[in-house]
């Protein structure tokens, strides 16, 4: 049986919503192999001093579910996001710390995962009340994101393959990165990420039965910071991923030497628009210009990949895997 992470990221919510999150996942019809909470709290607290927490614990603890409360570093929850994307496990079930899932919503995503080896994600609806406008006829595609509601904020009543989910959902873990150079708001971070495992050829559906409530809490999560730079920074990044659709992105922020071998891969790779150190030896847009495009480019990185893989085969080889 694969195994399945269910991460929760969490912000200036430990006394509205996340109880109610914290409940309903110990609550669900099939548990998940281990809960993580991620406190990304300004001014965090010990929370096993907290008697409603105490209760959590011990209820976690008779089910014999494994649970962790880390304490985060306080760059936002797309670095959490990466953190739970590489712990290890087969899949990610990631929940908001304001998004309250029915009783059957894992065991209803899992029983989609379990059957298809191209799965990439899975959602349910995510409802938030009374706000539910109509879904009839978007389409999910990630050119029509700005002229669209979500495909996931109304009642969904077939299975439907999109281009990109929303809020909550369960991936297949250590496929794609989280983009780490948005801000601390990380707007658009779940967009970009399912979108990412569709590039990769992976398939994203919306699923029936499966009912999340989005209480969209006002104080926490991404709502605590109110510089509309951040969402602007951010937004720019997602529109430069959007300019580079149906292309591969190569980021070559490495050696001379390491262009060298790349060279050998790149007649191979579908579409390629390149950012490179060494033009000489491979043409391209310079790396100063894939950082302005991007962010920060770690997710790029060939030598952070072949660490993450515990990699003991050749340079080129993890090009390979990296890229083909």
């Amino acid at each position: 049986m694969s195994k399945v992470l269910c991460s929760v990221a969490t912000r200036g919510r430990y006394n509205t919503t996340l109880p109610l999150v914290l409940s309903a996942i110990i609550n669900q019809t099939k548990s998940p192999d281990k809960l993580i909470i991620y406190d990304d709290n300004d001014e965090p607290q010990d929370m096993r001093k907290e008697m409603i927490y105490q209760y959590f614990f011990q209820m976690l603890d008779s089910k014999k579910i494994p649970w962790e409360w880390k304490y985060a570093d306080k760059k936002g929850q797309h670095h959490i996001h990466q953190q739970a994307n590489i712990a290890g496990f087969d899949w990610v079930w990631r929940c908001d710390d304001d998004a309250i899932p029915e009783p059957n919503v894992l065991e209803t995503l899992y029983s989609y995962a379990k059957r298809n080896p191209k799965l990439g994600a899975v959602g349910g609806s995510i409802l938030t009340p009374p706000d539910m406008p109509d879904t009839s006829k978007v389409t999910g595609k990630i050119e029509d994101i700005s002229r669209e509601p979500n495909a996931q904020w109304n009642m969904i009543s077939q299975v439907k393959p999109v281009d990109h989910l929303h809020c909550s959902f369960l991936y297949r873990a250590g496929v794609h990165d989280f983009n780490l150079g948005l801000s601390r708001v990380a707007h658009r971070e779940e967009t970009l990420f399912t979108w990412g495992l569709q590039q990769k050829g992976y398939q994203i559906l919306i699923v029936p039965n499966a009912v999340t409530w989005h209480m969209k809490n006002p104080q926490g999560g991404i709502r605590s910071e109110t510089n509309a730079d951040l969402y602007r920074h951010d937004e720019e990044i997602f529109t430069n991923f959007l300019r580079c659709k149906g292309k591969t992105i190569v980021v070559l922020n490495c050696g001379r030497g390491d262009h060298v071998v790349f060279k050998r891969i790149l007649p191979l790779i579908k579409d390629p628009i390149v950012f490179t150190c060494y033009p000489d030896i491979i043409p391209g847009m310079s790396i100063a210009e894939a950082t302005s495009y991007f962010g920060n480019l770690d997710q790029f990185s060939i030598y952070k990949k072949m660490h993450q893989w515990n990699w003991t085969e050749s340079l080129e080889k993890a090009f390979r895997k990296m890229y083909l």
